[in-house]
């Protein structure tokens, strides 16, 4: 279970735009969760010599169709028999704006999410963005953005991006879960104007940096990417356009790729998939040897099926929790300093 918790995490990564208000021109998808054989790559990936630039002339397209209910894509990983499904399940005006319940379900685990559309589409613009000059030349934007840990905690920590996660944080209005039988629900409001407080304090914002770079020297991170850094010029990374089968359907997209002496990653994208644009992604090579994979076990545009249906049996405000733990962290630092 933990293996197929990662794979969710990674698709998620990967989303990105994936609830882009931009229609798509895919066709209606298989709706009984057709396996996803092997994805055929339509394209030929150049290389680049190890210049660090992404060769090819491909644009990454991740408006994804519009969110609907009944929308759903299927992921599995290597030859791992559980899978994970997200699909849309209903709508609910929450706040005066229509939104939507995203399902995240597996083997014993199901949640949903509300989400306001528009929000998460203004969320990802600011990602979109650092993608583009990613791809222009990959090793160039690692040296300049992640070459040590204060790099990365100001990339991660600057205004910019805390104002990205707080866009995020907007869009999402409630969660909603199974808890031992009984539907549970948490409400978000309030909470992104409660972290904005946060992060707008430079205290918190020298905490976030010290904590960060303490972390990543105390587990030999940056030993790890020193390491990392000097590959960058045996790494050939390429952008391509191609057509793959996805779950017996030929979607088009694009297969990014990275490729070194010791192994290859390569990711395949496509807009013509529902929710998320991933079709594909593997890790060939490297310490292990081992090829591993997540990849599209099935996708439709209707047919999604609600778990979680009903109003829930309670709904608790996570600023309840927020509250609470910020009083506990005061009188923590007010035992430390002696002030009882």
């Amino acid at each position: 279970m933990t293996k197929i918790m990662l794979v969710l995490l990674m698709i998620i990564g990967m989303a990105l735009s994936g609830c882009g208000e931009q229609p798509g021109t895919a066709g209606e998808g298989d709706t009984e969760g057709t396996d996803g054989g092997e994805v055929t790559d339509g394209g030929e990936a150049g290389g680049n010599g190890g210049s660090g630039a992404a060769s090819g002339s491909a644009v990454i397209d991740l408006d994804t169709p519009e969110l609907a209910v009944g929308q759903w894509i299927e992921y599995g990983a290597d030859d791992i028999p559980q899978t994970v499904t997200i699909s849309v399940v209903s709508t609910e005006e929450n706040q005066g704006t229509e939104c939507y319940w995203v399902q995240l379900s597996g083997e014993g685990f199901v949640a949903q999410v509300l989400v306001d559309p528009s929000g998460i589409d203004i969320a990802f613009e600011g990602y979109e963005e650092m993608l583009d000059d990613f791809i222009v030349d990959p090793a160039a934007y690692i040296r300049e953005n992640m070459a040590d840990a204060e790099g990365m905690a100001d990339m991660f920590g600057n205004d910019e991006n805390m104002e990205k996660a707080l866009d995020f944080l907007r869009a999402i209005r409630m969660i909603k879960f199974d808890q031992q039988g009984m539907i549970m629900a948490i409400d978000m409001a309030g909470v992104p104007e409660f972290l904005e407080g946060m992060m707008d304090d430079p205290a918190f914002k020298e905490q976030f940096q010290q904590g960060f770079t303490e972390g990543f020297t105390d587990e030999g991170g940056q030993e790890g990417l020193n390491e990392f850094l000097a590959e960058l010029d045996n790494m050939e990374f390429s952008i391509v356009e191609t057509e793959v089968e996805v779950a017996g359907q030929t979607v088009k997209g694009m297969e990014f790729s990275i490729i070194h002496p010791e192994g290859e990653i390569a990711a395949v994208l496509s807009s013509e998939l529902p929710l998320i644009p991933l079709a594909y992604a593997s890790v060939t090579g490297f310490e292990d040897d081992e090829s591993h994979s997540v990849q599209v076990k099935g996708f439709g545009f209707e047919g999604a099926e609600d778990l979680l249906p009903g109003v829930p049996a309670q709904t608790l405000p996570a600023m309840m929790f927020l509250q609470g733990m910020q009083q506990q962290m005061g009188a923590g630092a007010s035992q430390g300093r002696g002030l009882n």
